[in-house]
C-alpha cells in the first residue's frame, strides 16, 4: 500500500484496501500514440479561493495540490459561472451559461428544473470519441424521488457510464460517515449499498477510493472522470484524526451558531464545542480539505503507477467561492451566494505534462463555460453544431499563460426572489478587461470597481466614472437579452414556501398534471399554444388544490390577443388574470353561490413584444391578488372571492398562436413584515390603459353593479327583484329563458338515458368510436412512439400527425368511413346534437310563440321595468359612471 492510502485511509480500512490492490496490476504498457489524454476532473464544493496553500493559506495543508500547481498551471483569475452549486456544473457539463440553460440557483430537493436531456454533455461529447465517462460523487443537477420530484435525471441521462456515490436526497446535512444517514432521518442520502473503509467510513476516503479504482479498470480505454466531492460543503464535519489535528495546531475562533445538531448528537454539550461553526481556523474545514487533498495525491499515484500520467488533463476547481459563515476569502470580497469577487473567483490548477508548463501562473479571466470548447479541442472532437456555446476554447492559454483568451466579456446572472439562508444578492455582473459592474436586481444600483487596483472591491467609483459604468450596464443588458436571461419580479406581500407543481417542459420530463388536448404541445422546450384556430382553448392542472400561493410562469405572446391565467374554484373560475398586447389586468368573476359579480380591478399599461420573453409572477395572500413584471408594472385585486382554496389553475389563449415555459406554483404565507406594501400603493394607477368612452362605461358600470350590490341594501333589493322575475319567467317558460347550459345538461342526461335504455343508440355509438380507433391506430403505425404516451398527450399529438398525413388516400378513407359513423348517428337522433345557434333558434321561437300570452307580457314587462330601475338607480348614485353615460350618449364629436 502506498504511503498516501495509509495517510488518507483509517488503519481499520487499510487491510480490505491492500486485499484489493494487490488484485491489481502494478502497470500497464504506456499510452498508445493515436490514444486522446484521458480527463481527471476533481471538483470541490464551497472551497474558497484563498484555502489551498498554492493560493497562500497558512493554515490548511494541501501538499499534493500545491505539488499539481508545481507540475502545471495555477490560474488567479478563474471564475464560476455562478456564485451557487447547481448553476455552476450544468454550465460545467453543457458549456452554456446558466442564464441560457435556465438553472440560475441551485436546484431545491423536489425541483423539477433538471437539467435538460435536450443538452449535449460534455460526456456524451467525449463518448462520441471512444472515452468512457464516469461520475463519482456530487450530481445536484435534478430534483430528487425521494422528496417528491415527479422526474428524477441522472447522469445516466447525460452521457456517463458510471455513476458511483451520488446523492438521493438533499445534501449538506453533515451525515459524512458511514451509514450516512442524518440523524433520525430513515434512509441514507447517499447511493452506497455497503460500506468498504470499515464501520467509520468518511464519505471523502470513500469517494478517493471509488476515484483510484475507476482509473484502475479503464486504464485501456479514454476517459473522463468526474470527482465531485461533497466537501467541503456545511454543515463541515470533519475525519476526527485530522480534526483533532488541526485544533492542536490553532484553537478554533467563534463560532457563528449558537447551536450544532452534530455537537448535540455526539452529546459535547450546547452551542458549538466541536467548532463545526467556527468562522475561523476551523478545524472542521481544514480537514475536509486535507481529505480531498489526500484524494488528488492518491489519483497522482494511480496515474503514474499505470503509465497514464503524461496523457492526463489534471483539473481541480471548485464551483464558487467559500461560505463566510465559515471561512474567509479575504483579500477577495463576499462569498458564496454573491457576486463579488470571493463567490465567483475560485481555484483552478491545470496539469497536463509535455502541454501545458510546469510551474506556470496565469491571470487571464476563464470561466467554467471554457472547460467544454477546451477539453473538446485538446480531445480532437468538433462541437455539436446544435450545442450553441458560450465558452471559449482556452487551450492556447493553457500552453502560454500570457496568450490572450478571445472573448471580451464575462457575464454573470443571479436572480433572487429574497436572500436565501446563505444571504445572498439579486444581481448580475459583467468584467471587461480590469472593469467590473455589479448591476442589483432588488434596488438598482450600480457598483464598479476597478480589479486591477482595488481586487477585494473596496471602492465603488460608478459616481466616478458614470461613463465606464453605463456601458458595462448597457452591455450586460444586451447580453441579458441574446441568452434569453430571465430576471423574475420578487414577491411583494407573500414568502413562496414549498414548490407545489413546476413544469418546465423539457423533452422526456413532462409531468403527466397537465391536461393536453390538440391545441396544445410541448415542443422545443416549451409550451406552444398551436394557431389552430380553435377559439379560447385551455390547458389545465389535474387535481389542483392550493391557498395562498405565488404563481410564475414565462409567455411569449405572438399572435395572441388574449393570454389569461385561471384560477377558481367550486366550479367558478374567481380571479383571472388577463395580459393583452398592450395591457394587463385582474378580473374576479361572476358567483352566485356568493353572490358576487363580475369586477374589473387594477390594469397597467405596457406595451408588449410579441417576440419576446416575459416573466410575469401572481400573489395570492388572503382576500389579495397581486400580478406584476415588475415593481412598477403590476396591478392588484383585494376582493372576498380571492380567499379560496384554489381548485382549478389554467392557462387559456384565444384562437392565436403563444408560447409558455417555466410554469411554477409554490404555497406561500405573508411576509414578516410586508416589504412589498407601499410599492404596490405606490404602483397603483401608475400606468393607466387608454380606453374609448364606451369601453370606460362598460367597465365602470360592471364595476359599479358589484361594488353597489355588496354595500347597497337598496340597489341590493333592485338587484334581487330581477332576479326574481328572470326566476318566475324561467319556470313559467322554460322553453324562451332556458340558458344554454340548462339545454345542453338536459341533452346530456338523454344521452346517458339512450345508452342505458337503447341498444341501437348504444351500437350507433360504439361504431363511431370504433371508426376513430381505426384512425389512432393507423397514425400510431406511422409513429410508435406516440404508444407511450398519456392519454390526453397522445390525442394532442395523434391530431396533430393528422394533419401531416391529410392528404394520405388511406387515411381519407378511414376519415370518411368515421364521418359516415358519425353523420348516421346524428341522423337517427338529431336531438342529441343542437348547436348554439339551433339552441337560439329554439328559444326565440319559443319566445314568439309565447308573446300574445298574457302571463308572458306582464312578466317580460315588470322584468325590463325592474331592470331599468336597476340601472337609473346606478347612474344616480354613481356620478362618475353618470358623466360617462352622458359622454356616451353625446356621441363622438362631429368634424
Amino acid at each position: 500500500m502506498t504511503r498516501e492510502l495509509k495517510r488518507t485511509i483509517p488503519a481499520a480500512s487499510r487491510f480490505a484496501v491492500s486485499l484489493f490492490l494487490l488484485t491489481c496490476s502494478a502497470a500497464s504498457a504506456g499510452p498508445q500514440a493515436d490514444r486522446p489524454p484521458n480527463v481527471v476532473f476533481v471538483l470541490a464544493d464551497d472551497l474558497g479561493w484563498s484555502e489551498l496553500g498554492c493560493y497562500g493559506n497558512d493554515f490548511h495543508e494541501t501538499p499534493h495540490l500545491d505539488r499539481l500547481a508545481a507540475e502545471g498551471m495555477r490560474f488567479t483569475h478563474a471564475y464560476a459561472a455562478a456564485p451557487v452549486c447547481s448553476p455552476y456544473r450544468a454550465a460545467l457539463l453543457t458549456g452554456q451559461h446558466p442564464a441560457r440553460i435556465g438553472i440560475l440557483d441551485y436546484l431545491r430537493p423536489n425541483s423539477a428544473n433538471a437539467l435538460s436531456t435536450s443538452h449535449v454533455t460534455l460526456s456524451e461529447m467525449l463518448g462520441r470519441r471512444g472515452y468512457v465517462s464516469g461520475k463519482i460523487g456530487k450530481w445536484h443537477l435534478s430534483g430528487y424521488a425521494a422528496h417528491g420530484a415527479e422526474h428524477e435525471v441522472t447522469p445516466a441521462d447525460h452521457g456517463f457510464d458510471e455513476d458511483l456515490a451520488g446523492e438521493v436526497k438533499g445534501v449538506g446535512n453533515g451525515a459524512n460517515f458511514w451509514p450516512y444517514v442524518f440523524r433520525d432521518q430513515p434512509m441514507r442520502w447517499i447511493d452506497l449499498p455497503n460500506n468498504r473503509l470499515g464501520e467509520n467510513e468518511y464519505l471523502t476516503d470513500r469517494l478517493n477510493l471509488e476515484a483510484v479504482e475507476f482509473i484502475e479498470r479503464h486504464r485501456d480505454e479514454p476517459f473522463f472522470l468526474y470527482l465531485s466531492h461533497y466537501a467541503p460543503h456545511t454543515i463541515l464535519n470533519g475525519r476526527p484524526d485530522l480534526v483533532e489535528k488541526y485544533r492542536a495546531k490553532h484553537a478554533p475562533g467563534p463560532s457563528g451558531r449558537e447551536r450544532c445538531h452534530l455537537c448535540e448528537d455526539a452529546r459535547l454539550g450546547g452551542g458549538d464545542p466541536g467548532g463545526h461553526w467556527a468562522v475561523d481556523h476551523n478545524p472542521h474545514l481544514a480537514a475536509m480539505v486535507e481529505s480531498i487533498d489526500d484524494g488528488v495525491g492518491l489519483i497522482e499515484a494511480k496515474l503514474t503507477e499505470l503509465g497514464l500520467a503524461e496523457n492526463t488533463i489534471f483539473i481541480f476547481t471548485s464551483d464558487n467561492g467559500g461560505e463566510t459563515n465559515v471561512t474567509s476569502n479575504a483579500p477577495l470580497r463576499g462569498g458564496k451566494s454573491e457576486l463579488y469577487e470571493g463567490g465567483i473567483r475560485v481555484p483552478l490548477i491545470v496539469r497536463w505534462p509535455g502541454t501545458v508548463p510546469a510551474g506556470a501562473v496565469c491571470d487571464r479571466p476563464t470561466q467554467n463555460v471554457d472547460y467544454y470548447p477546451t477539453l473538446l479541442e485538446a480531445a480532437g472532437i468538433d462541437p455539436d453544431p446544435a450545442q450553441e456555446l458560450d465558452g471559449v476554447s482556452v487551450l492556447k492559454t493553457w500552453k502560454d499563460p500570457a496568450a490572450a483568451i478571445p472573448r471580451e466579456a464575462l457575464y454573470w446572472h443571479y436572480p433572487l426572489d429574497e436572500p436565501h439562508f446563505l444571504g445572498g444578492v439579486s444581481a448580475g455582473a459583467i468584467r471587461v478587461g480590469e472593469w467590473k459592474l455589479i448591476e442589483r436586481f432588488d434596488s438598482g444600483e450600480a457598483q464598479l470597481f476597478s480589479l486591477e487596483e482595488d481586487p477585494g472591491e473596496t471602492t465603488n467609483l460608478a459616481a466616478k466614472r458614470p461613463a465606464e459604468a453605463d456601458r458595462l450596464r448597457v452591455q450586460l443588458a444586451a447580453w441579458r437579452g441574446a441568452v434569453g436571461a430571465r430576471t423574475p419580479s420578487p414577491p411583494l406581500l407573500a414568502e413562496p414556501r414549498q414548490l407545489y407543481f413546476a413544469e418546465h417542459f423539457h423533452p422526456g420530463q413532462l409531468s403527466e398534471r397537465l391536461w393536453y388536448n390538440a391545441d396544445w404541445a410541448a415542443e422545443d422546450g416549451v409550451l406552444k399554444r398551436l394557431a389552430t384556430g380553435s377559439p379560447d382553448t385551455r390547458i389545465f392542472l389535474r387535481d389542483a388544490e392550493y391557498r395562498d400561493a405565488v404563481i410564475r410562469f414565462d409567455f411569449r405572446l405572438g399572435a395572441a390577443e388574449d393570454v389569461r391565467l385561471m384560477t377558481g374554484s367550486g366550479g367558478h373560475y374567481n380571479t383571472v388574470l388577463h395580459v393583452r398586447p398592450d395591457h394587463f389586468f385582474l378580473q374576479t368573476a361572476q358567483d352566485r353561490s356568493a353572490p358576487y359579480f363580475s369586477y374589473r380591478h387594477g390594469e397597467c399599461a405596457y406595451k408588449f413584444d410579441p417576440d419576446r420573453w416575459y416573466t410575469m409572477t401572481v400573489e395570492f395572500l388572503g382576500d389579495e391578488a397581486i400580478a406584476h413584471l415588475d415593481h412598477e408594472h403590476l396591478v392588484h385585486a383585494q376582493h372576498p372571492i380571492i380567499d379560496r382554496t384554489r381548485e382549478y389553475f389554467a392557462l387559456q389563449v384565444d384562437e392565436h398562436a403563444a408560447r409558455f415555459d417555466n410554469v411554477q406554483i409554490w404555497s406561500a404565507a405573508a411576509q414578516q413584515p410586508p416589504a412589498g406594501r407601499g410599492t404596490v400603493g405606490a404602483a397603483a394607477g401608475r400606468f393607466p390603459v387608454e380606453k374609448s368612452l364606451r369601453e370606460q362605461f362598460d367597465i365602470r358600470s360592471t364595476n359599479a353593479h358589484e361594488w353597489f350590490y355588496q354595500r347597497d341594501e337598496t340597489y341590493r333589493d333592485l338587484v334581487r327583484r330581477v332576479d326574481e322575475l328572470d326566476a318566475e319567467r324561467k319556470e313559467r317558460f322554460p322553453d324562451a329563458f332556458r340558458s344554454h347550459k340548462e339545454y345542453k345538461e338536459a341533452v346530456q342526461n338523454e344521452r346517458k338515458r339512450l345508452l342505458n335504455e337503447d341498444p341501437i343508440y348504444k351500437e350507433a355509438l360504439f361504431a363511431t368510436h370504433r371508426a376513430d380507433r381505426a384512425i389512432d391506430a393507423w397514425l400510431i403505425a406511422r409513429q410508435p412512439e406516440l404508444e407511450a404516451l398519456p392519454n390526453d398527450r397522445q390525442k394532442a399529438a395523434l391530431g396533430r400527425l393528422r394533419g401531416q398525413f391529410a392528404e394520405n388516400a388511406e387515411l381519407l378513407a378511414l376519415m370518411n368511413n368515421s364521418q359516415q359513423a358519425q353523420d348516421r348517428l346524428e341522423a337517427a337522433y338529431p336531438q342529441l346534437y343542437v348547436s348554439d345557434e339551433e339552441i337560439n333558434a329554439r328559444k326565440k321561437s319559443a319566445a314568439e310563440a309565447s308573446r300574445n300570452d298574457p302571463e308572458f307580457r306582464r312578466l317580460t314587462k315588470e322584468r325590463a321595468e325592474a331592470y331599468l330601475a336597476q340601472q337609473d338607480y346606478l347612474l344616480n348614485a354613481d356620478e362618475e359612471l353618470r358623466r360617462l353615460a352622458a359622454l356616451v350618449a353625446e356621441g363622438p364629436p362631429s368634424n
